[in-house]
């Protein structure tokens, strides 16, 4: 093997390398607990000023590689989603499978 041909499988091999470090936590939930496979969590926000939550909306953004993220998970969608006029609860919703695909949610009760 010629040293042009190992100079070139390295820089190859450290190309690849610099790519995996670069997306490995690209495509994680930032809130709460982190699972590096799997993360499935709900955790509360804040409480509002309804007296119950008979109605419930969300509002979600979606993450696909770490490299596109869509959607709208701010309160005012997922209050629109669910008819509310009043809020009761707002919570937080967290969804990662291995990083590649990650959905955080806005869930909102009221009334």
């Amino acid at each position: 093997m010629t040293l042009k041909r190992v100079v070139r499988v390295l820089m190859l091999i450290a190309i690849i390398a610099m790519m995996v470090v670069s997306l490995a936590g690209c495509g994680f939930v930032a809130d709460g607990p982190l699972g590096w496979v799997y993360t499935d969590t709900t955790m509360p926000v804040s409480m509002g000023t309804a007296q119950n939550g008979t109605k419930a909306g969300r509002g979600c953004i979606h993450s696909f590689f770490g490299a596109i993220s869509i959607g709208n998970a701010s309160i005012e969608t997922a209050m629109k989603d669910g008819g509310i006029k009043t809020v009761y609860t707002v919570n937080k919703e967290n969804l990662s499978i291995f990083g590649t695909y990650t959905r955080q949610c806005t869930l909102v009760a009221g009334e």
